[in-house]
């Protein structure tokens, strides 16, 4: 038995197995990516409302604390 065989035999019995793996990394790479872009998208939807709220200030005054 060559190298090629083995490989491929154990490829071949543990399908399932690499499927799922391959699976699983597929959805949390795209949870990761939808997360990343929601975010995004949020915060510039934030930044300009607050830009609007704003309108034509030259100043604007943040206060971190209540």
């Amino acid at each position: 038995m060559n190298l090629r065989t083995l490989i491929a035999r154990g490829l071949r019995q543990h399908a399932r197995t690499h499927a799922g793996v391959v699976g699983g990394a597929a959805v949390a790479a795209a949870t990761l990516v939808g997360a990343l872009v929601v975010g995004d998208s949020v915060r510039f939807s934030l930044a300009r409302h607050a830009s609007l709220r704003i309108g034509k200030c030259d100043v604007a005054l943040s206060a971190h604390d209540r």
